[in-house]
């Protein structure tokens, strides 16, 4: 198992973070409505988050995905 494959299966929203530099933690928190203390905790790994929040983060990130995915510059 590769070091990105761990910290993905025991740290999977830090992987995300870690994958994608440019996601910015506070904005994803606040827009979600959660803590950006939490949300900096769970990405550090100080803080486990229950399956359910995992679920919300994957969740969050696939619909913010899908709207940059639509965007039309010309």
């Amino acid at each position: 198992m590769t070091s990105e494959e761990l910290l993905k299966k025991e740290n999977p929203i830090g992987w995300a973070f870690q994958r994608f530099p440019e996601l910015n933690a506070g904005q994803v928190a606040k827009a979600m409505g959660i803590n950006e203390t939490l949300m900096r905790n769970y990405i550090n790994g100080a803080k486990r988050p229950s399956a359910s929040r995992i679920v919300d983060v994957e969740n969050y990130l696939q619909k913010l995905g899908a709207e940059l995915s639509d965007i039309r510059l010309l």
